[in-house]
């Protein structure tokens, strides 16, 4: 019997960590040639739908700290974020109203699945200052006033609120980016009104 040859930097199987459990992740395009896996200890891997070897993927943070893989589906780079696939896959279900996940020490590279908690709107937005102020990051204007008055940003919300107006609309209208629409119906920027 003839011995599979396998690619270079691919193992047949990967050493496990004790007690560690895999779960096939869903991407927006299936790939012809490996499947994506997350583990319950924060861990992701590929598998060859050939030859079955696998190889331990290396998370990198992006310029937020978020850890995560860039790999390459059939017809385009996608980006795994491991975070987010924690969260799907391993955190204890979200219960009615959390819709958002953080990590619960503000350390976003430890992506275990006790640290990756599904939380409500108003958590997270407290999460999001309790970050600012462990890491002393400083709301800064470059360039002096701001676009929006306060009047403004109130308007802004109703809209959203309401939902009959596009973002992109809104923005046009109030001469700002999408972006900055977004944060504020998040509740990143202008959260105080």
């Amino acid at each position: 019997m003839a011995k599979t040859k396998i690619p270079e930097n691919r193992e047949k199987k990967i050493k496990e960590l004790r007690n560690e459990e895999w779960k096939k992740i869903k991407t927006p395009v299936p790939s012809n040639r490996v499947n994506y896996y997350i583990s319950n200890k924060g861990r992701l891997k590929s598998v060859s739908k050939k030859d079955k070897s696998e190889y331990l993927l290396n998370p990198s943070p992006d310029r937020q700290g978020y850890m995560r893989s860039s790999v390459k589906l059939e017809d385009r780079n996608y980006a795994i974020y491991v975070h987010m696939q924690v969260a799907k896959y391993w955190s204890k279900k979200a219960k009615k109203g959390e819709v958002k996940y953080i990590h619960k020490d503000l350390d976003r590279s430890n992506n275990k699945p006790n640290n990756v908690i599904w939380v409500t709107e108003e958590r997270w937005k407290k999460y999001i200052k309790d970050r600012a102020a462990k890491f002393g990051f400083v709301a800064h204007r470059k360039g002096g006033k701001p676009k929006l008055t306060e009047k403004q940003v109130a308007q802004i919300k109703k809209l959203l609120a309401k939902g009959k107006m596009m973002k992109k609309k809104i923005a046009e209208k109030y001469d700002v980016s999408h972006t900055q629409i977004n944060r504020i119906q998040s509740g990143e920027n202008w959260s105080h009104i």
